[in-house]
């Protein structure tokens, strides 16, 4: 599993060599690695890095390790992320239905409306990072029985 890990390193030599001794210790193969220099707050320099894991189970140990090293991991994102179709039938609210997508992680690539108002199709194309699908489609269904319509999604594979 691909991830971008941001942390926020302290301006010394070396901190960055133990970081990334971190993360080959628990099989992390590194991609790339970008210093946010012109981005220095309070003392820390964020640093991106882009990183294959074998497993959720190795990334989770390399940050308790980076973390156990005094460096603070900012963020965790999965680059890997699921694109899928979602047909949405019945009365819709469409900013309330990307709103609910937007704020669970996904981004809404694609979209088309059919039908009237109180029974309309809204067809949705949607990217969401692997590790936030399953919310996203829980509070998707959640919206959709609010509002009395039905949600189609695809099958998995």
């Amino acid at each position: 599993m691909r991830v971008r890990l941001t942390l926020g390193l302290v301006d010394r030599p070396g901190t960055l060599l133990n970081v990334l001794e971190q993360i080959a210790i628990h099989g992390g193969n590194i991609i790339s690695i970008i210093h946010n220099r012109d981005r220095i707050t309070a003392g820390y320099v964020p640093v991106s890095i882009n990183v294959e894991f074998p497993s959720i189970e190795q990334l989770e140990k390399a940050k308790i390790g980076i973390e156990s090293i005094g460096v603070p991991v900012m963020e965790a994102e999965t680059l890997e992320k699921k694109i899928e179709t979602l047909l949405l039938i019945g009365s819709i609210d469409i900013d309330s239905t990307t709103e609910a997508i937007q704020m669970e992680g996904g981004k809404v690539v694609g979209l088309s409306l059919t039908g009237s108002p109180s029974s309309a199709c809204l067809k949705l194309i949607v990217e969401t990072p692997l590790e936030k699908r399953q919310r996203l489609i829980k509070s998707l269904e959640t919206l959709a029985e609010s509002q009395g319509s039905l949600l189609i999604r695809e099958e998995e594979s």
